[in-house]
């Protein structure tokens, strides 16, 4: 369970240029629950660079430098908050990466134990960690590398999970050269209340945390700019993404397209 944000943009753009000064340090201080790590993807001309830090992003200065002070056309950032069980390493922060391709998930899938059965032991070790993340992503690489394209493999990869595991979440964003695509498919999923209350925050629960928790929201700048987040922002502009729908943004024309995921994918 984590905190996803994304920004896209005709120009290279910080985080801060596409929502402002006050909505990154706000979205910087949900490190205060989500404490075990952080991680950022970016496009860099036509290839994608990644860091990942298992400390806190609260208050951690590279994280400040992601959001406000490196430009990119394209950037994720992402601050993790543990499945039980789940070690707090780097190989096990988000974003995952393989090739030009990174995901990063706010959710989770269980039981980990027969999502585990569908991948295999291959396809794990070259996501890399040990998470339910890594082994979606190694199901959405297996669809994309066998000819799909990417808003294909991502859309009827979430679509199979969901149907067999009902429960899950999977708010999902990736990140090539040349798209962004978010994934918002929770419906029946269960909010962490128990780690709310573990975490001691009280009256300092981030905002939308017990009743929209996996909420995604976007919000478009008169540039065209686009940036999508996770729940937790307060601020005008936002607007909440519909449930159990895709949406891919085309990086070089900022074109929107949507897909409804109850709906199989035609593929071929």
């Amino acid at each position: 369970m984590c905190r996803l944000l994304a920004h896209v943009s005709p120009t290279p753009a910080t985080t801060r240029d596409v929502i402002g000064d006050a909505s990154c340090v706000e979205w910087q201080r949900l490190g205060r629950l989500h404490t075990d790590g952080w991680g950022t993807a970016w496009l860099d001309g036509d290839q994608v660079r990644r860091y990942r830090d298992a400390a806190l992003g609260l208050d951690n200065p590279d994280l400040t430098d992601a959001l406000v002070d490196t430009p990119s056309r394209a950037r994720l950032t992402h601050l993790r908050l543990a499945t039980e069980g789940l070690a707090t390493r780097v190989a096990n922060t988000h974003p995952f990466r393989v090739g030009e391709i990174v995901l990063a998930q706010n959710g989770s899938v269980a039981p980990i134990d027969r999502l585990r059965e569908k991948v295999t032991d291959a396809e794990l070790a070259r996501v890399g960690g040990e998470t339910d993340t890594a082994m979606v992503f190694a199901l959405i690489l297996r669809r994309h590398e066998a000819g799909e394209p990417l808003f294909d493999a991502v859309s009827a990869t979430v679509s199979e999970l969901r149907r067999e595991f009902p429960a899950a979440a999977l708010n999902l964003l990736v990140l090539s050269p040349h798209e962004l695509i978010a994934t918002h498919a929770n419906e029946g999923a269960a909010v962490p209340l128990e780690l709310f209350e573990e975490s001691g925050l009280g009256d300092d629960l981030p905002v939308d945390h017990v009743d929209h928790y996996y909420q995604l929201s976007w919000r478009r700048s008169e540039d065209g700019a686009i940036a999508v987040t996770s729940s937790g922002l307060t601020g005008d502009g936002w607007n909440r993404m519909a449930p159990e729908t895709a949406v891919r943004i085309d990086l070089d024309t900022l074109e929107v397209s949507r897909r409804d995921l109850r709906v199989p994918v035609q593929v071929g």
